[in-house]
């Protein structure tokens, strides 16, 4: 008999926010993989579930592995969760998913998901994006990322942690400017659920004095700062180039304009090739 893990997506706080088939899953199960076993069991409990419950998590998902495979090949029936949300999706699942190979199948059972929430409440365009999950705790770090929204000139998707919503939004409009469109998604599908859109400086400054609690989730707009045309910038292109290399020409230039970096490169190589 072939073993088969479910991918099973549960609710992002509303505990009714689940399918019938992920119930019907989770209760055929042999037993369930989750992040933590309090939060898991409060929703089998709203739903008459009885089943093992084994945690699995960032710490420990490597060491498990092996033994979840081994259940696997004797043909069981193995359904992961996360504590909230859809597994794998900046949560555990894919160490152990990368691992399976085809002699077993791999299921998702679509569901909740608080990316695709609030995607659906946009009013930001997002028929293009970019996710870039949680964001790291530094700074600069920070600004990389937010570095490939400029650059892909497509809306990015972030989780961010309460503690640093103001951090995040001043390099917002350091990075992509004050203009730059914002949505954050406070406590999805939850009780305390709030929703709000504004410029980056705005929601900056209403944030500034009051403390974000929960989870967040925020859409960030496409830059509101335009590229200059670097063909305005030929005659001192060609006289920098009298002195530099391409590649400090194109440091030069952008200590002092916003321009796209590869395509300033580019036009730099083709104003030196023409002499």
């Amino acid at each position: 008999m072939q073993g088969t893990l479910y991918i099973v997506a549960t609710p992002i706080g509303n505990l009714q926010d689940i399918t019938f088939r992920a119930i019907e899953i989770l209760k055929n199960s042999d037993y369930i993989l989750a992040e933590s076993s309090a939060r898991t069991s409060k929703l089998l409990n709203e739903y008459n579930i009885k089943k093992k419950i084994i945690t699995f998590n960032k710490d420990n998902e490597k060491r498990k592995r092996k033994s979840i495979i081994q259940d696997l090949s004797e043909g069981m029936s193995i359904s992961l969760v996360s504590d909230a949300g859809t597994p794998s999706v900046s949560d555990p699942g894919f160490e152990l998913v990368k691992h399976i190979d085809s002699t077993f199948k791999v299921i998702p059972v679509p569901g909740a998901s608080s990316l695709t929430a609030a995607l659906s409440v946009s009013k930001i365009p997002i028929n293009d994006f970019i996710f870039l999950g949680f964001l790291p705790k530094k700074s600069s770090e920070r600004r990389t990322q937010l570095l490939k929204i400029k650059t892909l000139a497509v809306p990015g998707i972030v989780f961010e942690s309460k503690h640093r919503v103001s951090s995040l939004l001043s390099d917002i409009v350091d990075i992509l400017g004050d203009d730059t469109n914002i949505g954050i998604m406070r406590e999805l599908t939850k009780v305390h659920e709030e929703i709000f859109f504004g410029t980056a400086s705005e929601l900056a400054s209403k944030f500034s004095n009051e403390q974000l609690t929960g989870e967040i989730t925020m859409i960030i707009g496409t830059s509101a700062i335009e590229y200059q045309n670097v063909e305005a910038m030929k005659k001192q292109i060609q006289e920098l180039s009298k002195k530099y290399s391409a590649s400090e020409v194109v440091n030069i230039i952008r200590l002092f304009n916003d321009v796209n970096k590869k395509e300033l490169y580019k036009y730099v190589l083709n104003i030196r090739q023409e002499g």
